[in-house]
């Protein structure tokens, strides 16, 4: 009866880590997501000069909510054009009649530009964070793999 005793509050002490906070397992977990996450999406990003996808960073919050973004916070953006590739555009002239820029040493007048999207982040996001994504499923076999070792 002493052993069981013993069995019973050395469960009860290990249980006790999971259900406070998890034992850090979670924040961890999502640091070692976030870090998949990035990869992937630098990857996808449009490359010409590699500002774009070095700067795309993933924002672990104190109340765990995420994102994956082009801030190093926030409030602040490293790379103002993400969200024009990300999203596509259509850019029209405000201050003047036309935009004009150079192509190819040739000077070229529009009135607006269309972007196309080009996502890059977002489908990563998804593809972690949607339906049956692979953030649930790797959350789920780290978090027995843990149990299994601490019972």
């Amino acid at each position: 009866m002493l052993q069981s005793n013993y069995e019973d509050s050395h469960l009860s002490d290990k249980l006790k880590i999971f259900s406070s906070g998890l034992g850090g397992i979670f924040n961890e977990l999502l640091k070692s997501i976030g870090s998949k996450m990035t990869s992937e999406a630098k990857g996808n990003a449009p490359r010409r000069t590699g500002k774009l996808a070095n700067s795309i960073n993933f924002l672990l919050f104190e109340d765990n909510a995420v994102a994956l973004t082009t801030k190093k916070r926030i409030t602040s953006s490293n790379v103002w054009y993400s969200n024009v590739r990300e999203h596509g555009a259509n850019i029209q002239a405000k201050k003047a009649d036309y935009l004009t820029f150079k192509i190819n040493g040739e000077w070229k007048k529009v009135k607006s530009v269309k972007t196309p999207a080009q996502p890059f982040a977002k489908p990563v996001f998804n593809d972690y964070f949607g339906d049956n994504g692979k953030c649930y499923t790797e959350l789920q076999n780290a978090l027995l793999e843990r149990m299994e070792r601490e019972i």
